[in-house]
C-alpha cells in the first residue's frame, strides 16, 4: 500500500460517522475490496485478527458472498468474522442451512456485542429448537446455561422465552430424568426449571437429584430441601441421600432425618458414627450424647469387632480421636500393628490427637514401621508437631530398613549432618549407580551457611580421604568443586 493510500485510509477512520452495526474498530461495508485493518480495541475480536502494526491486509467478504456460502468451515469463519455484517450475513446463510455443526457457533453469537447480531442469534435459537430432538435440545440447553452469567446486556427475557420453548418442546419427564445427568451443567439447569416451573412432585424432584453422583452442588441443594418436604415424605429421599458418595449431602440428610426423631433413630445413629466423614460422625454422635449415649465406647466396639472393614476402622479411630477419650488409647495402640499402613497411618494420627506429649516416642515407632508411607508420617511429626528423635537414632532406625531417600529427607535441614550422611553413603554408592547420582545431586546444592557442627562431625571432613571422595563425586563441576573446598577449609 503506498503511503498516499494509506493517509487516505486513516482520514477516512478519523472523519466516518460511528456505526451501530460494528464493534468500535470495524471496517465500513466491503463490496470485496481489500481494506487496511485499523487498530483493533474490541476485546471481542477474533483472537487470531492479523496485526495492523505491520500494515497486514485482511480481505472482508461482501454479505451477498456471505449468503451464498455452501460449506460448513466457511460459515463458521463468518460466524466469528470481526465484521458485524459478515457476521449477520453469517447468521441469515445458517438459518437457510441449519447443519447442526453450526449451532454451537450460533450459540456464542447469543452475546454478540453488536444488537443486531444478538438480536438475530436469538431468533433463530429459538426457531431452531422448535425442529431438535429432545437429545439435541437437551445439549442446547446446556450451551444456552452460561448465558445467565451473562453482564453484556439483560439476556433475562429471552432467557424466559427459550425456557418455556424448551420446557414444551422436550417434557417434564425428559427434564426431571436429567437431573441424574452427568453433565453438571444440563443437571443444575433442569433442577432448576423443574423447580421453577413445578414439573414433578418435589419429593420425585428431590429423589432423581440426590441419585446424581457427579455434581456434589446440585445433590447438596436436593439434599437441602428435604427440610421442605412433609415429615411423611422426607424418610424415603432421606435414606437414599444417607447413601451418597457426598459426606455433606450424607450429613445434612442425617440432620434432616433425626429431627423427625423415627422409630429407628438410635440405631441409624449409631450406624452412621462409622461414615467416614467428620461432619456426618458429627451429627449422629451429638444426636446421641443428648440422649446420654456415648460414642467412644461404640467406636472402640465397632474397632474391636472382627470383620471390620478398613474403611469402618479409619472412620472409628478418627471418631475416637474426636470424642477425646483417652481411656481408649490402648484401643487405638493396637490398631498400629494392622497389617494396612493406611490403618496404621490413622491410629498414629489418633494417638498423638488423644496424647500429644506422646509425640518422639510415636515418632520412634513410626521411624521403625515396616510401609515407607507410614515412616513418611515421621517428617510430619517433626515439622508439624514439634517430635524430636536425634538424628542419629532416626538415621539408625531408617538404616535397618534401607529407606536411603527418607534418610536424606531428614537431614536436610541440617547441613552438617546431611554431609556426613552423603560420606557414609559413598561407598554403598560404589555399585549403585542411581543412589551415586543422587548423592551428587544432594552434594551440588549442599551449602553449610551458619549451621554449627560437632566436634566428631569435624574431625571426619577434615579427613584428606573424605575431601578427595567428596569432590570425585562432583566430578568436573569445578565451580562447586571450589565452594565445596571453602566450606571445609574453614572448619
Amino acid at each position: 500500500m503506498t503511503l498516499l493510500k494509506t493517509i487516505r485510509s486513516r482520514l477516512n477512520r478519523l472523519f466516518r460517522k460511528p456505526d451501530a452495526r460494528r464493534g468500535p474498530d470495524e471496517s465500513p461495508p466491503s463490496t470485496g475490496t481489500v481494506l487496511f485493518v485499523p487498530p483493533c480495541t474490541d476485546v471481542h475480536a477474533v483472537p487470531d485478527e492479523p496485526s495492523p502494526s505491520t500494515g497486514t491486509v485482511l480481505p472482508v467478504p461482501p454479505p451477498a458472498e456471505v449468503g451464498q456460502r455452501s460449506t460448513v468451515e466457511a460459515l463458521l469463519a463468518d460466524l466469528s468474522h470481526s465484521d458485524g455484517y459478515v457476521r449477520e450475513a453469517a447468521l441469515k446463510r445458517a438459518a437457510e442451512l441449519r447443519a447442526p455443526a453450526l449451532l454451537p457457533a450460533v450459540v456464542e453469537r447469543l452475546n454478540d456485542w453488536v444488537p443486531q447480531v444478538r438480536r438475530r442469534a436469538q431468533n433463530l435459537v429459538l426457531d431452531w429448537l422448535r425442529t431438535l430432538d429432545a437429545d439435541a435440545a437437551v445439549r442446547l440447553l446446556g450451551a444456552v446455561e452460561p448465558l445467565r452469567r451473562a453482564r453484556r446486556t439483560d439476556h433475562s427475557a429471552w432467557l424466559r422465552a427459550f425456557e418455556q420453548a424448551f420446557v414444551a418442546q422436550v417434557g417434564a419427564e425428559r427434564i426431571v430424568g436429567e437431573l441424574a445427568s452427568h453433565a453438571i451443567g444440563v443437571a443444575r439447569a433442569c433442577y432448576r426449571l423443574a423447580e421453577e416451573y413445578e414439573l414433578a412432585a418435589p419429593v420425585a424432584r428431590i429423589r432423581t437429584a440426590l441419585a446424581n453422583r457427579t455434581d456434589i452442588v446440585l445433590a447438596s441443594r436436593a439434599a437441602a430441601a428435604l427440610a421442605g418436604l412433609a415429615p411423611g415424605e422426607r424418610d424415603e429421599p432421606g435414606r437414599i441421600a444417607l447413601r451418597s458418595r457426598f459426606g455433606m449431602v450424607r450429613a445434612t440428610a442425617l440432620r434432616t432425618l433425626l429431627a423427625d426423631a423415627p422409630d429407628d433413630a438410635v440405631a441409624l445413629a449409631i450406624a452412621m458414627l462409622a461414615d467416614p466423614h467428620a461432619w456426618t460422625r458429627l451429627v449422629a454422635s451429638t444426636y446421641l450424647g443428648r440422649r446420654g449415649i456415648a460414642a467412644a465406647p461404640l467406636y472402640a466396639e465397632r474397632i474391636a469387632a472382627p470383620g471390620s472393614t478398613i474403611r469402618t476402622l479409619r472412620a472409628c479411630l478418627a471418631g475416637l480421636a474426636e470424642a477425646g477419650d483417652r481411656d481408649y488409647v490402648g484401643v487405638v495402640e493396637t490398631m498400629t500393628a494392622h497389617p494396612s499402613p493406611r490403618v496404621r497411618i490413622d491410629a498414629y494420627g489418633a494417638w498423638l490427637r488423644l496424647v500429644p506429649a506422646d509425640r518422639d516416642a510415636l515418632t520412634r515407632r513410626i521411624l521403625a514401621d515396616g510401609a515407607r508411607r507410614v515412616r513418611r508420617l515421621a517428617l510430619t511429626m517433626r515439622r508439624k508437631h514439634g517430635a524430636f528423635v536425634p538424628a542419629d537414632a532416626a538415621l539408625a532406625l531408617l538404616r535397618d530398613r534401607g529407606d536411603v531417600e527418607l534418610m536424606l529427607e531428614y537431614v536436610e535441614d541440617d547441613p552438617w549432618r546431611m554431609l556426613v550422611l552423603i560420606v557414609e553413603l559413598l561407598p554403598a554408592s560404589a555399585t549403585d549407580p542411581a543412589l551415586r547420582a543422587r548423592l551428587g545431586r544432594e552434594l551440588g546444592r549442599w551449602s553449610g551457611g551458619y549451621a554449627r557442627l560437632s566436634d566428631a562431625q569435624r574431625a571426619l571432613l577434615r579427613q584428606p580421604e573424605t575431601r578427595a571422595a567428596l569432590l570425585a563425586l562432583l566430578g568436573n563441576d569445578g565451580r562447586r568443586a571450589q565452594r565445596l573446598v571453602y566450606e571445609l577449609d574453614v572448619l
